[in-house]
């Protein structure tokens, strides 16, 4: 793609990176492994300062699929506010990731809206392939609904759920499992670049072939590793996020997509569905931003972190 549709601010902090930001493609198709445990060694290596008001602890659940364990990594001000409750999951493509890994992002909110944030520390594909990672972060919603009052002193009542590109869809299938089992706990979905569906046939994916730090190979290599080869065009419901009936039924949303995103136009298709149906929802396409733009100090960050604190507990 031409670099120079990126914002001019943006581009120069991507550019100042002193280490390759790029994925490479062979080891992300036949030995994930070893990204993840990259991603686990330089989240030790670089970690981000904890803040004296900021109190972060793990609490382990049972998973229902098999009783294994499940990391909840919590963030919670010491002046929380009971209402200002937020499960969140990251981004990694379904295959790697940890909550760590925004931990500057996480303090920043637990600070700015004393809230208090449940990380969802899901099991990774292709070893947990879907629909385990779903069932874990809807295991975490459980969770929350039952032992949050208890265990952390928050309103269970009041919850919003957030993620960021593969943990954007993740937020949005806990909603629509939560919607298809009457538990209305969940009273905002806020998607960050959120991957949608696996049909890889939106322009914009057809666009960025080749775009920096997402792209269309890279979303055709997770979603093999989500589905399994034998699944990997089947349209399930979780899965594909557009194979829905009870839209109509979901929280009110906000979605943030990027201009130079592969994952644009799903983002976009996502939010037509919801307003079809009548669901409040609010979109914010952000000019000459690429795929985890937000990680990168610019005024373009600086402008969709005020968006993000105005609008996460509204």
């Amino acid at each position: 793609m031409d670099l120079n549709r990126i914002n001019k601010e943006l581009r120069a902090s991507i550019e100042s990176v002193p280490y390759s930001l790029e994925i490479d493609e062979n080891i992300f198709l036949n030995a994930p492994e070893i990204i993840q445990k990259e991603r686990i060694e330089f989240t030790k290596a670089y970690p981000v300062q904890r803040p004296d008001h900021i109190k972060v602890k793990d609490i382990f659940i049972r998973s229902s699929v098999d009783g294994e364990e499940i990391r909840l990594h919590i963030y919670q001000s010491e002046e929380f506010k009971r209402n200002n409750t937020l499960i969140y999951f990251h981004g990694g493509g379904y295959v790697f990731g940890l909550p760590e890994q925004v931990d500057s992002q996480m303090f920043e909110m637990a600070d700015g809206l004393k809230a208090t944030i449940i990380s969802v520390d899901y099991r990774l594909a292709p070893q947990y392939r879907f629909p385990v990672p779903v069932l874990d972060s809807f295991d975490a919603l459980k969770w929350v609904i039952e032992e949050g009052e208890n265990q952390l002193g928050v309103n269970a009542e009041q919850i919003t759920v957030m993620g960021a590109s593969a943990g954007g869809h993740l937020a949005a299938a806990v909603a629509q499992m939560a919607a298809d089992q009457n538990i209305n706990n969940i009273k905002h979905q806020f998607l960050l670049y959120p991957v949608i569906h696996n049909g890889l046939d939106t322009p914009s994916m057809q666009e960025f072939t080749d775009s920096p730090l997402w792209s269309r190979k890279y979303a055709e290599i997770a979603w093999q590793h989500f589905l399994g080869e034998e699944n990997r065009d089947k349209r399930v419901t979780y899965s594909d996020l557009t194979h829905y009936r009870n839209f109509s039924a979901l929280p009110q949303t906000t979605i943030v997509a990027c201009e130079l995103d592969p994952l644009r136009d799903e983002g976009i298709e996502f939010s037509q569905l919801l307003y079809q149906a009548g669901v409040s929802t609010e979109l914010w396409v952000v000019p000459g931003a690429v795929h985890v733009f937000d990680l990168f100090g610019c005024p373009l960050t600086d402008e969709y972190k005020k968006f993000l604190m105005s609008r996460l507990f509204k």
